[in-house]
């Protein structure tokens, strides 16, 4: 994930994720970013929503310690 901020906008993080719909780039704004980072710590997973209305469930891939 990237921290960006874009013209006009508030500061957004970027997912590094395309929409499986429409192909568009996912972005959440800073101030959820702490919520989906709390869901993928409990839950491993996050539920990101696009604009085009496509909802896409992440996973958190965590490395295996040895």
């Amino acid at each position: 994930m990237n921290t960006q901020k874009r013209s006009g906008m508030e500061e957004v993080v970027d997912m590094e994720l395309h929409c499986v719909r429409c192909g568009t780039r996912l972005y959440i704004p800073m101030a959820q970013a702490d919520a989906v980072l709390a869901s993928l710590e409990r839950c491993g997973a996050a539920i990101l929503v696009c604009t085009c209305g496509q909802a896409q469930l992440i996973w958190w891939k965590r490395q295996q310690q040895r």
